[in-house]
């Protein structure tokens, strides 16, 4: 590998450390707003548990998916792990 190669890869991993970091700056934002949901949620006496939002909500992530040239299956596959998460989050303070 060339000295521009190697340092084209290290600022490209640079790159994607960033990336990475807004990535679970983004999870933390979203699990505060399921905190936020379970509060209201509970104000209402609704039950955490709602799977047609939870079904629309990945269909429409894996709508962006197809848009954005990516693949639908495992985009599928990490929402519905984030919704995994807001399930615990909103059961109990994580």
């Amino acid at each position: 590998m060339s000295p521009a190669d190697t340092q084209t890869l290290a600022s490209l991993r640079s790159d994607i450390e960033q990336v990475d970091a807004e990535l679970i700056a983004c999870i933390a934002k979203r699990m505060q707003l399921v905190r936020d949901i379970r509060v209201v949620k509970q104000r209402a006496g609704q039950p955490v548990l709602d799977p047609a939002r939870e079904a629309a909500v990945v269909a429409k992530a894996s709508a962006r998916a197809r848009d954005a040239s990516l693949p639908e299956d495992e985009i599928r596959a990490v929402y519905w792990k984030l919704m995994a998460i807001a399930r615990r989050v909103q059961s109990a303070d994580i």
